[in-house]
């Protein structure tokens, strides 16, 4: 996702009184846009499916520093969780998801 900053900053008051033309542009170019509030940076604004994948590379992120930090554990002599307990862990945490 890269910025264009000719095209990417837009003041408030321009997103408020073009908002369905802003949000078209969002999603065609899925490139988040800086809000602007009296010339300084307020928010940005995302389409639905940029967000979606920012979060997805996000986790997708987390996963590899966790596996990564496994690894580093398991080369220094670390001996990881046997079986049973993983998987005891694991239908926990997956029942509290669904709760």
């Amino acid at each position: 996702m890269k910025m264009v900053m000719s095209e990417d900053i837009v003041s408030m008051t321009d997103f408020a009184r073009g908002t369905k033309e802003h949000i078209r542009a969002l999603q065609e170019s899925q490139r988040p846009c800086v809000l602007t509030h009296n010339g300084k940076a307020a928010a940005v604004v995302l389409s639905v499916e940029a967000f979606e994948e920012l979060v997805g590379d996000a986790e997708e992120h987390r996963m590899d520093q966790r596996l990564r930090a496994a690894l580093v554990a398991y080369d220094r002599g670390g001996s990881g969780t046997d079986g049973p307990a993983a998987f005891t862990r694991l239908r926990r945490r997956a029942s509290s998801k669904r709760s």
